[in-house]
């Protein structure tokens, strides 16, 4: 008799709980956020042999976000190369292979993909994201734009942490740079699909970085580690990155601020089958003003290692160039390269319809 009792009480509790649940899950609000963009673009190549081309690409998402910090999306990305020296080549990618080949002709190796399949999840500390998605929220200088993977990032009182577990990136030339904002029209550029082409070409194993973030006043400090299980490369040896940045802000004036940028960094990992050098390193000081809509400044970098061969190995990058975007999309940046001692000064000009940048570099950048 107790027994049936306690039945109808388990029973009626859970009608209560769902009933509750119904009615939590009908208080939530769901805000549709459409996404995406179309543009089309002329690029004349300027070296010995130019490569000119004219690309178009699209892309278009949804964002459902809820208002319990959940939210997931889905987004597609395509491109055409309209007019190429090797048209040919762009045909077969467009009839043959839609999601390319890392054997295509640049900067359009892939037709297109999925861009966006993600489920995230945000509060005011914490922030995860698990699928195809984009990782610029982890803030992290050396990977971002739309991964394949996880990245989360944890905020308490002065320190941040993150962490990004990348299997494959989506590679359009989206270039990320906080002081004159991002790289004009480089994600129209070119487009490599997560897999098989970025995967095989840029990527080769399962990347992982770990990362914490101090702030203190004005000043911002951020060590990582950044590991590659296996170079998309004939060596494929694993690499190894440890480093930092240094970031100081300071109001000059009324209207007129300074942003101080030292970066650092030693690599591990053979990044040129010729030779068994391992060992390879970054240093890179940028220096920013900004005096209302206009900005300005000098930076200075070298990349020291032996035998003058290989690259430093990054997936993306926050530097002021357009080297990689423009001239040589993908994977390293070709001003990376080992032994390059080079200098620039910038100026740029942004209002809320026009934005433009200048920059003239000098020494050995490529």
């Amino acid at each position: 008799m107790q027994y049936k009792k306690n039945k109808k009480r388990y029973y009626y509790l859970a009608l209560w709980i769902l009933f509750c649940n119904g009615l939590s899950l009908k208080a939530l609000e769901i805000a549709v956020k459409p996404f995406g963009y179309l543009g089309l673009l002329y690029n004349q190549g300027a070296q010995k042999n130019p490569h000119s081309y004219v690309g178009a690409l699209a892309r278009l998402g949804v964002d459902f976000s809820y208002s319990n910090g959940w939210s997931f999306g889905i987004g597609a990305i395509g491109a055409w190369n309209i007019y190429n020296k090797q048209r040919l080549a762009n045909l077969y990618i467009s009839l043959g292979n839609f999601f390319g080949n890392p054997n295509n002709v640049k900067p359009y190796l892939s037709a297109g993909d999925v861009s966006d399949a993600y489920i995230q999840y945000t509060n005011q500390r914490f922030k995860i994201a698990l699928g195809r998605f984009n990782t610029d929220f982890v803030d992290f200088d050396w990977i971002g734009g739309n991964i394949q993977g996880i990245s989360a990032a944890f905020k308490q009182n002065s320190m941040r942490y993150f962490g990004i577990f990348m299997d494959s990136m989506l590679y359009n030339g989206h270039q990320i740079n906080k002081e004159q904002g991002n790289r004009i029209a480089t994600s129209l550029n070119a487009l490599a699909s997560y897999d098989p082409v970025s995967k095989r070409l840029y990527v080769g194993g399962e990347v992982f970085v770990l990362g914490a973030e101090y702030r203190h006043e004005n000043l911002k400090v951020v060590p990582f580690i950044l590991t590659d299980t296996r170079l998309p490369l004939p060596t494929q040896n694993v690499l190894v990155q440890v480093g930092g940045k240094l970031e100081y802000d300071a109001s000059l004036a009324k209207g007129f601020t300074s942003r101080t940028l030292v970066h650092g960094m030693y690599q591990y990992g053979n990044t040129d089958a010729a030779t068994s050098a391992k060992n390879a390193g970054l240093f890179l000081i940028d220096q920013t003003f900004k005096y209302q809509i206009f900005n300005f400044g000098t930076g200075f970098y070298i990349v020291p290692a032996r035998n003058n061969k290989g690259y430093l190995w990054t997936f993306n990058d926050r530097t002021k160039f357009y080297g990689r975007g423009i001239n040589a999309p993908g994977v390293p940046a070709i001003y990376f390269a080992n032994s390059s001692i080079s200098g620039y000064v910038f100026l740029g000009l942004k209002t809320k319809r026009v934005r433009l940048d200048a920059m003239v570099a000098f020494g050995d950048y490529q």
